[in-house]
């Protein structure tokens, strides 16, 4: 193989780091929890949770600004690889970045008690993140193997 196919081979998940940046782009703006909203005649609590950034405006929104900066950080890196998906550490850190958001979709912290389901866009956000993390993760397997077979010099 000459260094021209050697590019070709990683070429092909470029075409699907692309559309998850703006995937990704889009679901920041949107609400990942449902409202929760009990019986005033029983005295229950009502909640309203926004986006991230109104979620992050609150007096508890600490855990927000942690979301907005792993979701920043994940479209940095998932728009890198539309480029350049040809090294092993930066599917590694995509697939890192999105197991630390999946665990905080599936934790919900600082929502409250009780804790709100997530809406239809934070399904959307846990599949986006899961399907990044496969894929983050069959891309680093994908290099590690093509990697072995090279030696030293062709790498460069």
């Amino acid at each position: 193989m000459s260094s021209d196919d050697d590019g070709k081979v990683f070429d092909g998940y470029a075409r699907l780091y692309g559309p998850l940046t703006v995937a990704g782009l889009g679901l920041i703006f949107k609400p990942m929890f449902d409202d929760l909203r009990v019986d005033v005649e029983t005295g229950g609590v009502e909640s309203r949770f926004g986006n991230l950034w109104e979620t992050a405006a609150n007096h508890n929104g600490d855990p927000a600004v942690l979301g907005i900066m792993l979701a920043l950080i994940l479209m940095s890196l998932t728009l890198v690889a539309t480029f350049r998906p040809r090294s092993g550490g930066l599917p590694v850190g995509i697939a890192v970045v999105c197991l630390l958001i999946i665990i905080m979709l599936i934790t919900k912290p600082g929502t409250g008690d009780p804790a709100p389901d997530l809406s239809p866009d934070g399904l959307s956000s846990m599949a986006v993140a899961v399907f990044a993390l496969v894929l983050g993760v069959v891309h680093a397997v994908h290099f590690t193997r093509w990697s072995r077979g090279r030696t030293p010099s062709a790498l460069r």
